[in-house]
Order: C-alpha cells, then structure tokens, then sequence
C-alpha cells in the first residue's frame, strides 16, 4: 500500500517562524466519551497536551493519544506520545498540522503495511477539498514503479477535548521497511542507504548539485570522517546520474538510475501540475548497490489546480512549466533534462499509455471519498468558516465555490479534464519533438526566468499580468511603497544576465529596479532606477551575477506619483559564442591536421559528408577561400604561429 500528507512550501514566499498553537496551563483531559459521542463517518483522534504548549516544529512535547475506529471501538489505548508541530508556511494559518512519534512502532487504524514510530496529523487549511493530498498519494499508490507512497486516512481530531476538524493521519517519510525500504548502514559509505529531499529550506546536511541544494534525511555515520565520505559520495553518484540526463546518454542513465521510477514520477507530477517540484518536499533513495530512485511523492495540497500565483498551475491545460524550463530555482532539474531526450519522451508516451486506464479512474476516487464521508468533512468547515474566503493562493474559480461539495466536484472535474488533455498531449507529435505547450497552446517560454516564476505585490496591490508578464500599479512617494515580483529566480556566478522591460505610464513616476537575496538581509545584486513616459519605451541593461543564490527575487517599486504599467518583464542568460578558432573547417573547436585533410579534399573538389567551415578556413581574411589559404593553414601546424 501506499499514500500521505502535506508540508506547504509556497515557492518563493518570505519564510515564517512558527507561532504558538496550544497554551494550556494546567492539564486538561480529553473527555473519551465526547469525541466518540459526536462521531460522524470518520476515524476519531484525541490528543491530550497534558498541561504542555505545543508551539514549535523543532522541540518535541509530552502528550497522549487515543484513537477510534469509524465503528466508534477503541483502536488504540490512550498511548503516551511526543508531538510537535510541522509545516514551514503553513505554521501561520490557524488549523496547526502535527507529527507525533510514539515510544514504540504502532499501526494506528492499521494503516501502514506495518508498524511505525512517526505520524502526521496534516491539517490541509490551504485546500478547501481536505483531499488533495490524499488523492495524490492514491495515485503514488496506482503506479508500481514508485517503490512507495505513505499511507493516509481522513480522520476527526479533538485537541484538550475540543474539535478541531478533519485531518489527514499518514505516515511520517523515513527509512522503514515498512516505508522507504532502504538499509541503513551508518558506518559503511557506498554500501549504505541514503534518503534525499531537494528542498531550498535551511537543512542539516546540505549538498548542492548544479544549482539545487539536497539534505541527506537518513542517518549518516557519528564518525564525522565516514559521515563525510557519505556526503561526498551520494552527491557524486546523483551528479553522475544528473550529467547522464544531460548528455542524453540512455546507456549510462539506465545504468545508474532506475528510469521506470523517474518515468512514474514525473507522469504523476504532471497529473497533479504540483507547483513545488524543484521547491521542497521532492525525495530521492538509493539503497546500497541499487540504483538512484524517485520516491516517494509528498506534499500536494498547492497542487490539482489551487494555485495562481503562477501563471497556468490552476489551469488543467499545459505542461508543467517548472517540469520543462530549467531556468528558475523553483524547476526540477531532473524532469527538466530528462525530457531533453528523445528516448525519455518515447518511454513517457509508453508508460502513458500503459497507466491510462489506471489514472483515469482518480476522479472517482475523488467523488466516492467526498460522498462517503460527507458528513465529517462539512463539519470540519463549522470548526473553520473559510469556504468563499481566499485562504492562500487559490484562483477565484475555487475561492468563489459556496460548498464543500462544490469543491470536492470542482477537482474532481479539474482531474478528468487534466487527465484528458494530458492524454493528447503525450500521444502528440509535439511531445515526441520536445515542444510543450503552455495552458494557451504556445511553447512554454523556457528562457525567460519571469515567465517562470511566481509573480505577487509584497506590501501593496495593483495587477498582475502573467501572460505578458508584468505589473500595472500606482506610484507612491512614500519612503517605502509596494513591491512587485518575480520571486524563486536564480542567479548563478560569473554567468551574464540580461534583464529587459517595456515601461508607460504617468511621467511623474519612476521605476526602481533590483534583484535581491529573498532571504536574510534582501541583499541587491544589482539595481537602478528607470524613468516613465507616456509612450512605451524599451528598457535593457546586462549585468554579471558575482554570487550564486538559489532563492533570489526580482523587485519593482513604482516611485513618485500616477499609474505605471510595466509589459514583457524578461530576465535571460546571456551566453556569448566564443571567438572562432581560426582554421578550424570541421567545427570541432581546433585547428589540427584533420582540417588541413578536410579543406584540402574540399579543394580539390572531393566530396565529404562533413560540413566545411569556409569562414574559418579564409586565414587571410580576403573573402576567399583558396590554396594560399591551405598553405597558411600548413604553415600555423608547422611553425604553429599566424
């Protein structure tokens, strides 16, 4: 079996410190015969802080649980456990999500194919259908080639007694036989188990490959010697795995990397338009003398449509843009060179068809779980009025639903229309060519950063306009006004950016422009300020970035006074060609004896298949390609100087 929960990692937004959840003074019992007494359809948990605060995501507390079944029996006895609270943005809503462990492997609900210390308690706040999450891991659970999903169950929850809705109880990921089935070996290097998360939160045991950061989730050795070894081993093996992707060598990939995993992942990605996958939450094992895995899949309550900051994750048309353009920090680069390659493309439209008939049915899965359960997830919204209220970033279409029902309808509609366009998309010739479209059917902008990105206003309002992309707002003369941008860029050192935009508005105003650190002390990499006239003007300036930072963020403030409306807001990597070598006829970036051959059988009018470079071949520079060309081309190898 597999499925599970939910940690939000809004891409791009400014981190939050936890904040306290419970305060209780003295202990406070839950009443056993309350909880049970209000059954409804679900599982019931009871939660008793024993007179503890359960305010932080790092420290652990005393508590206890009790757990019913959906008949109302007694699963499991009051057990004395330690909790906490989890989530990084999610700390600040006020239905606070926990993971727990107890002393001993239990297997609450039986609901695990076996025992485990660490639960979750996942509160999903930011999604009104209390189902998404639980629906993606029904679909890890479909696919056999991802080695395992968590297990997961909405339950009813009492804290001290009191309601506080529908949970979702699954499996906390960690190494397990029962979850992520890899051996544990901490004093031996290659032949011991690593679980990996890429995730640009701060972690304890860092790596970076390309320009995306990991954390080594298992346990490495207490030898801080061998536990270097270990590091440097797993990064070196998911860099060689990486740069197989990216030459496009199939024999080699296949070779390291277990592709059937990486295929079902990527597809289930797709199927959820998981806005996160280069962000947080995205795992990766590798078992001793195994190959490199994709599991398991975690963290999808922003996915299914319930996100529009960026432009197209609601829609259930288009690629998955951070899937296909690897050129902002939020993209996953192992997707993103993967579908470089003919072969993968050809084994995803396979697989697609061979999983079609699966996944089509998860919009029903969808539907049964709302009806059969209906009663306790309405109730949750009598704990927490927020259906027709904006809770985080959801578009209007889901923000304007009026009942539970209605959402619970609204994805199981966006399902089986993503399900179907996905199914014209992979059958496509413009899959197999490596062209993918956007939500409108355009190629999906893979070079521009902005277009790619998260747009919002930090501190102000205005519009947003992701099609161009760009902003309309009003100036201000204030010390500090409004921002707007483009957040989850990435700046790589010594690498060329060009940032360019086209600018109107009232000429009182004017826009400052930087690109900053989204993190710590909002450090600027570069900044200026632009004048606005009535009449649209072109804006451009190059820089060179001198750090690398994977969590930057483009920032306009619109200064001084009227409306300014900024349009096509780019921002590319400028890759210069490097100076020709001179003589070098075949391309291959040298003059040797090889060209002489080549250039002089060209002379004699021999053909050959290779291309002759007749440019670089004219050393005198003449506009003439002949013998005394060839001679001079002699004389470079000979005497080796023009």
């Amino acid at each position: 079996m597999k499925k599970t929960l939910s940690l939000i990692c809004a891409a791009a937004l400014v981190s939050c410190a936890p904040i306290p959840m419970i305060q209780t003074g003295t202990a406070l019992a839950a009443d056993v015969d309350s909880p049970v007494s209000e059954q409804l359809d679900m599982p019931v948990i009871s939660i008793d802080t024993l007179g503890n605060s359960v305010s932080s995501k790092e420290t652990y507390t005393s508590a206890s649980v009790t757990v019913w079944d959906e008949n109302g029996d007694i699963d499991t006895a009051e057990t004395e456990v330690q909790i906490r609270l989890r989530g990084n943005v999610t700390l600040n809503s006020p239905k606070k999500s926990y993971k727990f462990k107890f002393e001993k492997k239990q297997n609450p609900l039986s609901l695990g194919d076996g025992g485990g210390k660490s639960w979750n308690l996942v509160a999903n706040y930011f999604d009104t259908s209390l189902l998404r999450n639980m629906t993606a891991y029904h679909l890890g659970d479909m696919l056999e080639n991802i080695p395992y999903s968590a297990n997961s169950r909405s339950v009813e929850v009492y804290v001290n007694g009191s309601y506080q809705g529908v949970y979702l109880l699954c499996e906390a990921v960690n190494v397990n036989k029962n979850r992520v089935a890899i051996t544990e070996s901490p004093d031996e290097v290659e032949n011991n188990g690593y679980l990996i998360e890429m995730t640009r939160y701060d972690c304890d045991h860092p790596f970076t490959i390309e320009y995306a950061q990991y954390d080594i989730k298992s346990e490495l050795s207490a030898d801080t010697t061998i536990a270097s070894l270990q590091k440097e081993y797993i990064c070196s093996y998911m860099d060689q795995c990486l740069t197989a992707l990216k030459d496009g060598d199939m024999e080699q990939a296949e070779a390291l990397i277990d592709i059937p995993s990486l295929l079902d992942n990527f597809i289930a990605n797709e199927i959820c338009k998981n806005v996160d996958p280069g962000w947080d939450s995205y795992y990766i094992c590798k078992d001793a003398g195994g190959k490199l895995q994709f599991a398991p899949m975690w963290d999808y309550d922003l996915a299914l449509g319930n996100f529009a900051d960026v432009k197209g994750y609601d829609d259930p048309k288009g690629m998955g843009i951070y899937n296909v353009a690897n050129s902002n920090a939020n993209s996953n680069p192992w997707f993103c060179h993967a579908l470089q390659n003919e072969w993968f493309r050809e084994a995803a439209a396979e697989r697609w068809g061979e999983i079609y008939e699966k996944v089509k049915t998860l919009p029903e899965f969808v539907t049964a779980e709302a009806e059969e359960n209906a009663r306790s997830y309405e109730r949750n919204f009598t704990k927490w009025n927020n259906i027709g209220s904006k809770v985080f970033s959801e578009p209007d279409s889901i923000v304007e639903l009026p009942s539970y029902q209605a959402h619970a309808k609204y994805l199981s509609n966006w399902l089986n229309e993503r399900i179907q366009w996905l199914d014209s998309c992979f059958t496509s010739e413009d899959f197999a060519n490596g062209v993918f479209p956007d939500e409108n059917g355009k190629p999906v902008d893979v070079q521009n950063a902005v277009a790619v990105s998260t747009l919002m206003f930090w501190g102000g309002t205005g519009e947003i306009d992701m099609d161009s992309p760009g902003f309309t707002a009003d100036a201000t003369g204030s010390a500090w006004g409004g921002q707007a941008l483009s957040t989850g860029l990435m700046l790589r050192k010594n690498q060329k950016y060009r940032l360019s935009f086209d600018v109107s508005g009232a000429s009182t105003a004017s826009v400052n422009y930087r690109i900053q650190a989204n993190h710590d002390n909002y450090k600027a990499y570069m900044s200026g300020s632009e004048p606005v006239s009535d009449d649209v003007t072109h804006f451009e300036t190059e820089f060179t970035a001198d750090v690398t930072d994977f969590n930057c963020a483009l920032v306009l403030e619109f200064k001084g006074s009227g409306t300014v409306t900024v349009e096509h807001l780019s921002l590319v990597e400028v890759n210069e060609e490097p100076e020709p070598v001179k003589g070098d006829v075949n391309s291959d970036g040298k003059l040797d004896i090889s060209d002489v051959v080549l250039f002089q059988k060209y002379l004699l009018g021999i053909n050959e298949d290779a291309p002759v470079n007749l440019k670089a071949a004219d050393l005198y520079e003449n506009d003439r390609s002949d013998v005394w060309d060839l001679c001079f081309m002699k004389n470079i190898l000979i005497i080796g100087t023009m």
